[in-house]
């Protein structure tokens, strides 16, 4: 099934349940920030690291290496001892990359779709909303094109070929007609979506555009069927996604091999300060001494 855009107002009912229950700075970090109240459970999925050799971890096998402790609660920069710019911030940080930035993985993704459509009355009526800052949306310069010379070329129609390509790959994915109308303003103004329609197929891999650089497919970053039975939502720049949902539909996704998923609870802090049970490595402020450096690294010469 092909994705229709549709308005706005099929979101409005989470709009209007985050405004009843209030949201100030200090709700906002709590699950109900997110996925507001009134469901009988909730799951936070938690996005997999990078391994050193490209390969995804779970955090739970990260506490293992380091001795930290897994639980439903934990910050990625406590339990691996990375920083949120990247940084190792000690001896033991685990040696690898923190979760990406663009929301729920793809195989994840696939992994749940059916779980959450086997616990909706409407699974052939699923929305999915994108946020409306993606570069591909709207193109230009944001748009990062890498267009290799064709060796068979001269330099000129090297360079009137990549001018042509550029262009193609920097058009706009979305028509004016879609840019331009109304989105899902959630919270703040960053916090603006485009809303679509499709079935449990379509949530299992969106495809938004075919552009010249292929098909753009990202995980939406709200979900919810047309009997509100569920809500999947996954933060811009967070590491973990959200779904509250039925008792019965929780306990399949904390079932759910494909994921890493742990319960949590509607007043459930999100935030740094929800992990307890991980300490934050204090980074290292002694200022560089080169000449000490010097003398360590010349300390061994001539042996």
């Amino acid at each position: 099934m092909t994705l229709n855009f549709v308005a706005p107002d099929a979101g409005a009912w989470i709009v209007q349940a985050l405004q009843e229950q209030g949201r100030d700075a200090d709700t906002a970090n709590l699950v109900a920030g997110q996925v507001p109240r009134g469901f009988a459970a909730y799951a936070r999925i938690f996005h997999p690291a990078m391994g050193p050799d490209g390969q995804p971890v779970r955090w739970d096998a990260i506490a293992k290496r380091r001795g930290s402790t897994m639980h439903a609660l934990a910050q990625f920069a406590a339990l691996s001892g990375i920083g949120e710019d990247g940084v190792p911030l000690a001896e033991d940080s685990w040696e690898g990359e923190a979760p990406g930035w663009d929301g729920l993985g793809a195989d994840e993704l696939r992994a749940i779709a059916p779980v959450l459509a086997a616990h909706t009355g409407t699974p052939g009526e699923i929305h999915l909303a994108l946020w409306n800052g993606l570069a591909f949306i709207h193109g230009g310069d944001q748009v990062e094109v890498v267009i290799e010379d064709d060796p068979a070329l001269g330099a000129q129609e090297n360079a009137q070929r990549a001018v042509e390509l550029a262009a193609q790959a920097k058009a706009p994915a979305f028509s004016d007609e879609i840019r331009n109308a109304p989105t899902l303003q959630i919270g703040s103004g960053y916090r603006s979506f485009y809303v679509f329609c499709g079935d449990a197929d379509d949530l299992a891999s969106p495809l938004w555009a075919r552009t010249s650089l292929g098909e753009q497919r990202q995980s939406p970053n709200l979900a919810w069927p047309r009997d509100r039975a569920w809500l999947l939502s996954t933060e811009l720049y967070e590491d973990s996604t959200i779904v509250g949902g039925s008792r019965e539909l929780i306990d399949a996704l904390l079932g759910c091999s494909g994921i890493e998923a742990w319960e949590v609870d509607a007043d459930s802090r999100l935030d740094a300060a929800g992990d307890t049970r991980n300490e934050l490595p204090e980074p290292d402020t002694e200022p560089f001494d080169p000449e000490e450096l010097a003398g360590e690294y010349f300390q061994g010469e001539g042996n």
